[in-house]
């Protein structure tokens, strides 16, 4: 094979490999909306529900690398729907804990179902070889992209 058709063929794979997750998340976003919240609210639903602590607006900022003026939003809708809730850091007001609520948690029940079903249609006709081998390969992908790039170490 010849030095263009093989970066020819690597680069209609990878276009492959984005355009696939692209799906991906318009297919999630569309069922995300059944639930009549938006992608960024229900990232930061689900993140709530995996932590063991209410946590401040500071750390989900942190966590999402995005602006303290961007959570706040977020969370403002998230806690007019009554899916979170936002009280004051012990000695110190300016902070405030967020935690979801019974309601936010039923949400995020939903959404896994939704979820199940969508990686479940992503999935189909695929054996468990297939599946072994692919997660192979992009274990590998990943580990390359770590040593290519600094900046990819240091996230998970």
């Amino acid at each position: 094979m010849d030095d263009t058709k093989q970066s020819r063929d690597r680069f209609n794979i990878v276009m492959s490999f984005l355009r696939t997750d692209r799906f991906h998340r318009c297919a999630a976003e569309s069922q995300v909306k059944k639930l009549g919240i938006h992608r960024s609210q229900h990232m930061m639903l689900m993140h709530l529900a995996r932590c063991k602590e209410p946590q401040t607006q500071a750390e989900l900022a942190k966590a999402f690398e995005i602006s303290p003026a961007a959570v706040t939003v977020t969370l403002q809708k998230l806690e007019k729907a009554g899916y979170v809730t936002r009280t004051a850091v012990e000695g110190n007001n300016r902070a405030k804990n967020i935690a979801i609520t019974p309601e936010g948690m039923d949400i995020v029940r939903q959404s896994w179902e939704l979820y199940k079903a969508l990686d479940e249609a992503m999935l189909a006709g695929l054996t468990e070889e297939d599946l072994q081998h692919f997660a192979d390969v992009l274990d590998r992908m990943q580990e390359n992209l770590r040593q290519y790039s600094p900046e990819v170490a240091t996230l998970e």
